[in-house]
C-alpha cells in the first residue's frame, strides 16, 4: 500500500458534528480520515457518521431537535459490537 512502516492493527471510526449541513463542510475531514488512517496507516474502518445542522445561525444548539443523538448512539453500539 505504499507505506514503509508497519503499524499496529487498530479500529477507527469518524464522528463529526457541525453547525451547517453542507457536504463540503465534511469533505476535507472525511478525505483525511480515509487516506491517512484507513489507507496509509491501515486501520480498520468501523464507519463514518456525519451530523450537520446541530445548531442554528446564532450558534444556539439544536441537536436535540434532530435525530442525530439517536444516530450517534446506534453508531456507537455498532462500532463496539463483537
Amino acid at each position: 500500500m505504499g507505506r514503509y512502516e508497519l503499524y499496529a492493527k487498530k479500529d477507527c471510526a469518524l464522528l463529526i458534528t457541525e453547525t451547517d449541513n453542507f457536504f463540503w463542510t465534511f469533505e476535507q475531514a472525511v478525505s483525511y480520515y480515509k487516506f491517512t488512517l484507513v489507507n496509509y496507516i491501515g486501520f480498520h474502518d468501523n464507519g463514518i457518521l456525519l451530523t450537520g445542522g446541530c445548531s442554528d445561525t446564532n450558534s444556539k444548539p439544536q441537536i436535540d431537535k434532530t435525530e442525530h443523538l439517536t444516530a450517534a448512539y446506534q453508531f456507537g453500539k455498532k462500532v463496539y459490537e463483537e
